[in-house]
């Protein structure tokens, strides 16, 4: 699990120099062919090693992914509609995480792992084809790219379909060395966390990444299926003993809160403005992560997760999602906003950084704590009063830069 975000995390800095280089639409190409090669292997691994090596493929290609399609959409909004136009792209996330375990279940019971993992590399490889034909650059002109200076174009090709002033262009681009480009990445992400806009955002994203992957990834299933401690009655989180079907459930209801959260979320995000989204979201976050545990310790009613008897625990599931969109939402528009056109492939390549180092640290300290405490309860409900307390400092860092701004 960690190859895939350590290698995500290494990719964040060069795919943002390469999709400024080449533009946005060969990565949303090309990065779909490297994830399919990835599940592909997954399929043919025979030991662990391979196993990772796997995974960090799919994590480059993803970084690429990410990257390029979060840049095609700042590309084509405005600091005005920004927020309701990267909803779909986070609602279309969420519907995947629905959709893709149940799925994923009825392929694997039908056809096995290894042709599930094939099928799947196929779908990507079908996106891939979509999106060379049916995507369009978005990069703006006048900038420094060159949509025919990949690394396997030759020359003679370069030549032919660019004029004189594109090839200037062009040549100044490939002038450009790798070491020179993450150098000037390290000075621009240096002037970016020296922002005092910017940097509480950045901050911000990785105290909410550490939050996911501490509490929904890693403390959440071991509470759902019976990890929490031993100690019986009400206000003691005993776990729940589920079975892998009905933690599906769990998950699905939350992701599906988040499909039909997403277009609200993002109007919220435009009209109320995206500072006010962050704190919003974060203070549900935070809470429903701290009221799951005392939800459990009174178990469930019931043969199914779902049933409406269970509205407790369904209620805080749902304002655990609203809180998770609210903040996926804003904080790639807000960031977006606040720096210029040419810095913001960066900008977002250090959000992302940001939350993938949160997500390491995140899971990593969920686990020492649970195992230091002795209750899955209790470290969950740790996690959401840090969360909290990160929720209210940047509140009022904003709101002191709001008020410092209107003066």
């Amino acid at each position: 699990v960690s190859s895939f975000a350590l290698s995500k995390m290494l990719g964040n800095v060069p795919s943002a120099i390469l999709v400024e280089r080449h533009g946005r639409k060969p990565y949303l190409v090309h990065s779909l062919w490297a994830v399919g090669l990835g599940v592909a292997g997954m399929g043919l691994a025979t030991d662990w090693m391979q196993l990772s090596v796997c995974r960090m493929i799919i994590g480059l290609g993803v970084a690429s992914l990410t990257t390029a399609s979060t840049l095609t959409v700042a590309d084509s909004s405005t600091p005005l509609s920004r927020a309701r136009t990267f909803s779909p792209l986070m609602g279309a996330f969420a519907a995947g995480m629905a959709i893709g375990p149940a799925i994923g279940g009825i392929l694997c019971d039908t056809w096995g792992i290894q042709n599930t993992f094939f099928a799947v590399s196929s779908s990507y490889c079908v996106a891939s084809i979509w999106n060379h034909f049916g995507v369009n650059e978005t990069k703006r002109h006048g900038e420094l790219w060159e949509k025919k200076t990949l690394p396997w174009h030759s020359p003679d090709t370069n030549e032919a379909l660019t004029s004189l002033s594109e090839r200037s262009n062009n040549e100044n681009t490939e002038s450009v060395s790798i070491p020179n480009a993450v150098k000037d990445t390290t000075e621009q992400w240096t002037r970016l966390l020296a922002d005092k806009h910017v940097r509480p955002i950045v901050i911000m994203n990785g105290f909410y990444m550490s939050t996911f992957a501490a509490a929904q990834l890693t403390l959440l299933p071991l509470l759902l299926t019976g990890g929490g401690t031993t100690a019986t009655g009400a206000g003691a989180a005993t776990g729940l003993a589920l079975s892998a079907t009905a933690m599906g459930q769990v998950y699905m209801w939350m992701s599906i809160n988040q499909v039909l959260s997403n277009p609200i979320a993002g109007q919220l995000a435009d009209r109320s403005g995206k500072s006010a989204a962050i704190v919003a979201g974060g203070t549900l976050t935070s809470l429903a992560v701290a009221s799951v545990p005392l939800v459990c310790s009174y178990g469930l009613i019931g043969d199914s997760v779902l049933d409406w008897a269970n509205w407790p625990m369904l209620a805080t599931l749902s304002f655990w999602s609203l809180g998770g969109t609210l903040l996926a939402t804003a904080h790639v528009a807000a960031v977006s906003d606040e720096v210029n056109d040419s810095s913001r492939s960066q900008a977002i390549a250090l959000l992302r950084t940001s939350g993938d180092v949160g997500y390491l640290c995140g899971a990593a300290c969920a686990g020492i704590s649970a195992d230091l405490v002795g209750d899955v309860g209790l470290a969950m409900q740790a996690g959401g009063a840090v969360f909290l307390g990160a929720t209210t400092w940047f509140g009022f860092k904003s709101a002191a830069l709001n008020k410092l701004y209107k003066r």
